[in-house]
């Protein structure tokens, strides 16, 4: 099953700085575009594994990582997640 997440954010700078720390902390995440048909916003997400999700929730908690929505992608659908 293909399952992960997409981080996306308000602008580049915020996207450049999320790969930063994830990098930083040790965390697997791929830069890609960001899917037209889910979101108007920046160009570029993170694309983050099920099992790396749970560092992040911490760093968003911890306003390590700015960013304006996250997208569950499984198998052919979208979903918005809440992590508050």
């Amino acid at each position: 099953m293909d399952l992960y997440y997409i981080l996306v954010f308000n602008n580049t700078h915020e996207a450049m700085k999320a790969e930063s720390v994830c990098k930083s902390e040790k965390i697997k995440s791929v830069m890609m575009p960001t899917p037209s048909y889910i979101t108007k916003s920046c160009g570029i997400s993170l694309k983050v594994n099920e099992d790396e999700f749970e560092k992040i929730k911490i760093l968003i908690t911890d306003e390590k990582l700015a960013i304006k929505t996250i997208f569950k992608k499984d198998i052919n659908s979208y979903s918005e997640v809440c992590i508050k």
